[in-house]
């Protein structure tokens, strides 16, 4: 299990859609997030987001959402899958970075991806999030930062 956050700079006058059309299009947007992270000079389209092929994601998938319930649905999947014991709490350190994306949530809009069907995966889309794929992006247009938050396992 596991947390990613990426950064995107962006033009802040734009609309939501122009911006989530071009964070799909980009080529830091689409990884597997089974496959190690490349170098930034290495980093190109790969045609997949997550479990899904690139293509079956669009704008309309993402729906408003909030900071509160954006942490509310992490931190359940953090700490209540089937394999914890009801007393388990997380360690101290990744509480602490836990702190750090639960920051980001607050700094703008939150969207969340509506998860594309199991017929639009890719030939191993499988192997990432079966305890999940929950996927947020926070628009922060006073530092010209999306964030994108994916909170998943493989």
């Amino acid at each position: 299990m596991w947390v990613q956050l990426t950064h995107f700079l962006i033009d802040p006058d734009q609309d939501n859609r122009s911006i989530l059309e071009s964070l799909i299009e980009s080529p830091g947007y689409q990884h597997d997030y089974a496959s190690p992270f490349p170098p930034a000079a290495e980093v190109r389209a790969r045609g997949i987001h997550g479990r899904w092929r690139i293509d079956a994601i669009h704008p309309g998938l993402f729906e408003p959402s909030t900071a509160e319930t954006a942490k509310a649905e992490i931190d359940t999947w953090a700490n209540d899958q089937d394999w914890t014991d009801p007393e388990y709490s997380q360690p101290p350190d990744a509480i602490q970075r836990m702190g750090t994306i639960y920051s980001i949530l607050d700094s703008g809009p939150v969207l969340k991806l509506c998860n594309p069907p199991r017929e639009d995966e890719h030939d191993y889309g499988f192997v990432t999030g079966s305890l999940g794929f929950h996927e947020f992006i926070v628009l922060d247009r006073v530092l010209r930062t999306l964030h994108v938050i994916v909170a998943s396992d493989d």
